[in-house]
């Protein structure tokens, strides 16, 4: 299975329009560049979606070369965003060819490209963010220390992971070094590597974090039967647009009647009925449950206005989910497991010069 990752390279040093006209010069299509809105950060390059392959590694090579050309630098308030995608590439599509249709896609449309299948179970979440918890002082020891309890990427708890039982209880908020937010776009993002230009230090790290996820897909999971409890997302709809207001009216304890709902958006009885299949389709028939007039105490006849609509906060199903393997057939939960030879040796030199680093420092 392939697993695309997007990343987010923060800068200074080098103005947004300067950094822009430079990848336009190189004939690099593709990302964007914007503000971060964090202090001491002048610009943050957004990469397409990309599958590991050579192509995309020559593809980040050469956005490094720019930044690098145009006076770009890092400082420690710059970080490194990787997403890792939540859902395998579809069969029959090939890494390269991923990468080729992706960098259109958003060139032509600014938008991000998918081709995606059904996304991992959430014992598969559950396991990779363990096992990077288990190890979070190896993790720290990656970085520079500005990146240990860095309030933008702060470590997770194990127990808390350990007590969740569906994506939501997983999600600890954007500042956390793996953020959930970005589950329902279709990413798990991983926050913690620091600002970097350097196009070895980028690629090793998607590198070790697409092991990190296939590991634990490949080798530490099975199919079973078992009860899936799946999150409704917050808000499938544009925030502001009719079908949103209604759909945040009805994703509550009490739901919503179609009286308040025709209060609330000015629309009529037969537009709101409209929407509320809409919301079926985006989340499922069992996810929308609807209140007869006599369920919420009017007699028949008194007016469909008394029918109200409850989208429910998460979703029971009995079908094939994923389930850890048992413990003699597991693989090593080690977040070096699977790690290869080449790879491996170069993030212990690069732990190493981190150490001798701080270590120099504190002497002096």
């Amino acid at each position: 299975m392939t697993y695309t990752f997007g990343i987010e390279i923060e800068t200074s040093g080098a103005s947004i329009v300067r950094i822009a006209n430079a990848l336009n010069n190189a004939e690099i299509r593709g990302c964007d560049v914007k503000p971060d809105g964090t202090p001491r950060v002048d610009a943050e390059i957004v990469l397409p979606p990309l599958a590991a392959c050579d192509f995309a590694f020559d593809y980040i090579k050469k956005i490094c070369r720019v930044l690098e050309d145009v006076g770009a630098s890092v400082n420690s308030s710059c970080g490194l965003h990787v997403h890792i995608s939540n859902a395998p590439l579809n069969e029959g599509t090939t890494a390269t060819q991923f990468c080729g249709e992706s960098i259109d896609v958003k060139e032509r449309t600014g938008r991000f490209f998918a081709n995606h299948s059904e996304p991992m179970d959430f014992i598969a979440v559950q396991d990779i963010m363990r096992r990077y918890t288990r190890q979070q002082d190896a993790v720290n020891s990656m970085f520079p220390r500005s990146r240990t309890d860095n309030r933008y990427c702060s470590p997770l708890s194990t127990r808390r992971i350990e007590q969740a039982s569906t994506i939501s209880e997983l999600t600890f908020g954007k500042f956390t070094s793996i953020n959930l937010q970005t589950w329902s776009r279709g990413t798990i993002e991983f926050r913690q590597a620091s600002g970097t230009i350097e196009a070895s230090k980028i690629i090793n790290w998607v590198k070790f974090l697409n092991n990190l996820v296939s590991h634990t897909l490949e080798n530490r999971i099975e199919s079973g039967n078992r009860t899936i409890v799946t999150d409704t997302p917050e808000q499938p709809f544009r925030r502001g647009a009719r079908v949103g207001v209604q759909y945040d009216m009805m994703r509550s304890d009490s739901g919503a009647t179609t009286q308040e709902i025709m209060d609330a958006t000015g629309c009529s009885e037969q537009r709101v009925r409209a929407a509320v299949s809409e919301i079926r389709s985006r989340v499922g028939d069992a996810a929308v449950v609807t209140s007869t007039q006599q369920a919420n105490g009017a007699r028949y006849g008194d007016g469909t206005h008394h029918t109200s609509y409850t989208v429910l906060f998460s979703v029971e199903t009995q079908g094939n989910a994923a389930q850890l393997l048992p413990e003699n057939r597991r693989g090593v939960e080690s977040i070096w497991a699977n790690v290869d030879d080449d790879l491996f040796e170069w993030w212990q030199n690069r732990i190493t010069t981190l150490s001798d680093r701080n270590r120099i420092g504190a002497l002096a």
